[in-house]
């Protein structure tokens, strides 16, 4: 656990050395994470979970990638790597992705993600997602996904919303089970934020 935590210390003070921004917030009310972006470019993020368990179950997953504004598009490539403390499950995958604005007030973004769980085995996920701009600082969005929200992949659709103010992001979403799921799983409510330094 230590040489992660050197690592995020070398993370969050990699701002005072480069040029770059530094990122933090929430991923699906489930997970914290610090990001730095280098030149707008290159970036390395680290990831912990907030779950209700025990210390050794916690999972720590770290990214590097590259993102890529052409035009009316974002691209994005990221490779991942994670594993609860006491290593009992472990998992990586790919995280590919492409945003398109066709118009000013609307996006259409589909990612794939080929995901391995040392323990559940691959499977290549995907996710397709719609935002379109309400006012100015609201949006509105719709998709579908089956990539993993913790750890099993399902099929869900998504419906919510992205508040942006300054350097402030927050995206309260509805996530509702389409096939398969407990009636305790099949609605949850994730939280989303992000703050850019």
């Amino acid at each position: 656990m230590r040489h992660w935590l050197i690592i995020f210390c070398l993370l969050i003070t990699l701002p005072g050395f480069a040029r770059g921004q530094f990122d933090v917030g929430l991923r699906d009310s489930r997970f914290i994470y610090g990001q730095y972006t280098l030149g707008n470019h290159y970036f390395g993020r680290l990831e912990q979970s907030v779950f209700s368990e025990a210390i050794a179950d916690q999972y720590l997953r770290g990214y590097v990638g590259y993102v890529a504004r052409p035009g009316k598009w974002e691209l994005k490539a990221s490779g991942y790597f994670g594993s609860t403390y006491n290593r009992s499950y472990h998992s990586e995958g790919a995280l590919l992705s492409a945003r398109f604005f066709p118009w000013k007030r609307l996006w259409i973004k589909g990612v794939l993600n080929p995901h391995h769980d040392s323990g559940i085995g691959y499977n290549t996920c995907y996710e397709a997602v719609a935002g379109v701009s309400i006012v100015k600082a609201i949006n509105l969005l719709a998709g579908y996904s089956t990539i993993p929200e913790y750890r099993q992949s399902e099929k869900r659709a998504h419906v919510g919303f992205d508040f942006h103010v300054g350097h402030l992001n927050v995206s309260p979403v509805l996530s509702l089970a389409t096939t398969g799921a407990s009636k305790a799983n099949r609605l949850r409510l994730l939280m989303n934020f992000n703050y850019q330094f």
